[in-house]
């Protein structure tokens, strides 16, 4: 039987808008049948951000340091998690028929099928490595290529990068590094989580052994042949024309999530599938949905089943159950799919989006709402359980302080921490500090076996999301509420503050504290 023949389409580098207006192109034209199934090198100059398809600008990128340092932003036409992409780095992609992998779109057993060139490509170069579910290849547990997939008509794209060097400190500056994705707590830096060709060998093998081994690799992977070809009349027309559009702000900043502090509530959760957030804005007159965003780094199929959806959901009840439902049959009748993320899993989110929005009838402006987030039970089960105990962390004390890293307080007055401290005496409730993670865990427990009946705490949200099962596990209703200023997580320093080692100073947001304090002794006068 004769080979399947694919085209290498290996152009110089160029341009993050032109090579996602290629990709583009190259899909478009093979979903119509006018093209031929092509295996295609790419690279970017300059360097560049990139954000997956379903992911918003403004909460992965750092893009003030960004725009300072010549670094592009860009958004691919694929799902998965933003990256630096550099000039250093190699991407390849696969555009070519359904038939021609035979699949009616890109499945978890496809990635792994694919990801199987990049783990025989680096074979050649004496390098153990492994497909890593659901859509990455490791070596020794590190990362060194991640990959995602798309679909248009009768075709698909599939597109992976290879780290052949990298620049850890250039990616932490440049994307915020959200806590959800963090495995657990030993992780130290993300040399731990990633690695590279450099790393991996004594010597780098040039760009062109590296591309012949991926080449030879795909070709005996899929038993097709490779020949070397440009783009068609048709390819470059095309082309030229969406260029415009993917170097635009439409394109690029396509998936917005309002500003908070437009009356907006949000919640995350991170499954095996991906990181989802949810983002509600909602008319609390009508009892309406003005907007819901479901943005994250997960893959869709097809890619615009996500805003089919969210346009469906606007202007529904402001109801949880019939949202519930309405994204459920989405799932159930095959309108979406999100590989490795249940339905389930996807609305997980959706409860502490309207455990917030519940927070708003106890007369708290809907903005402050967001901030603020409930363990073992409703806002109103904690309120009415009286809480007696106000957790406050010790990032919050004056770098100075000589109390910073220690239980002990002397409310001076001069940071946050004391005047919260002086407003827990006020409403009778008992004062802790916070040093340290373990201190927490150990204080949840000492809690529990003196029947405190609930608690109120300030920490930041990131902290909250990443421990909230730690939280449930201690079986005390609380309401935690949003701390202000840099944190920790964002600045990569969580495990210093975990050790109770953060150097730097946060600030409690007293305002909201005030605000539920204040209901908290309305509802214990009734």
């Amino acid at each position: 039987m004769e080979k399947k023949k694919f085209r290498l389409l290996d152009l110089p580098p160029m341009s993050a808008a032109d090579n996602m207006a290629l990709d583009e192109t190259l899909l478009e034209l093979r979903g119509k049948n006018c093209t031929p199934d092509t295996f295609r090198f790419l690279q970017f100059s300059p360097a560049t951000v990139l954000v997956g398809y379903n992911q918003c600008v403004a909460e992965e990128v750092r893009t003030g340091y960004v725009r300072e340092n010549g670094i592009d932003i860009n958004r691919r036409i694929t799902g998965g998690g933003a990256i630096l992409f550099d000039e250093s780095q190699l991407g390849w992609e696969v555009i070519c028929g359904r038939e021609v992998m035979n699949a009616t779109h890109v499945t978890v057993d496809l990635l792994e099928r694919l990801c199987q060139t990049t783990v025989n490509a680096l074979a050649r170069f004496g390098l153990d490595a492994g497909f890593r579910g659901k859509n990455d290849v490791e070596i020794n547990g590190r990362k060194i290529s991640g990959t995602g997939g798309t679909e248009h008509h009768d075709a698909l794209l599939f597109q992976g990068s290879l780290l052949i060097d990298f620049d850890v400190d250039t990616m932490l500056k440049s994307l915020m590094i959200p806590i959800e994705k963090l495995k657990d707590k030993e992780v130290n830096s993300v040399k731990e989580r990633v690695t590279c060709l450099s790393w991996e060998l004594k010597e780098l093998p040039p760009l062109k052994e590296i591309k012949k081994a991926m080449t030879e690799s795909f070709a005996a992977c899929f038993g097709i042949v490779l020949e070397p070809s440009g783009l068609t009349e048709d390819e470059q027309i095309l082309f030229e024309e969406k260029r415009v559009y993917f170097r635009s702000e439409e394109w690029i900043n396509r998936v917005r999530r309002p500003s908070l502090k437009s009356g907006a509530v949000s919640a995350s959760y991170k499954s095996q599938g991906g990181m989802v957030r949810h983002t509600l804005i909602a008319d609390m007159d009508r009892k309406r949905v003005k907007h819901l965003f479901m943005t994250g780094d997960f893959l869709t199929y097809p890619s615009r089943a996500l805003y089919d959806l969210e346009s469906a959901l606007r202007n529904m009840p402001l109801d949880r159950d019939r949202i519930k439902q309405m994204i459920r049959s989405y799932f159930e009748k095959g309108l979406i799919e999100i590989p490795d993320m249940s339905c389930e899993e996807f609305l997980n989110p959706l409860d502490r989006v309207f455990d917030k929005v519940a927070v708003n009838a106890f007369g708290i402006p809907l903005e402050n709402c967001n901030r603020i987030s409930v363990t073992n039970g409703t806002f109103e089960d904690v309120i009415m359980k009286k809480p007696s105990v106000l957790l406050l962390p010790y990032c919050s004390k004056k770098t100075d302080c000589a109390l910073r890293y220690e239980k002990g307080c002397g409310s001076c007055g001069k940071c946050t921490v004391g005047m919260a401290l002086n407003m827990a005496k006020a409403e009778n409730m008992t004062p802790i500090c916070i040093t340290s993670f373990e201190d927490l865990a150990s204080e949840l427990r000492d809690m529990s076996e003196k029947g405190v009946s609930a608690f109120i705490g300030c920490c930041c949200e990131p902290f909250f999301t990443k421990h909230v099962n730690d939280f449930e596990a201690a079986g005390i209703p609380g309401i935690l509420l949003d701390i202000d200023n840099t944190t920790c997580y964002e600045l990569d320093l969580a495990e210093k503050a975990y050790a109770g080692e953060y150097e730097r100073q946060t600030a409690l947001n007293l305002g909201l504290l005030a605000k539920v304090l204040k209901v908290v002794h309305g509802h214990s006068q009734v």
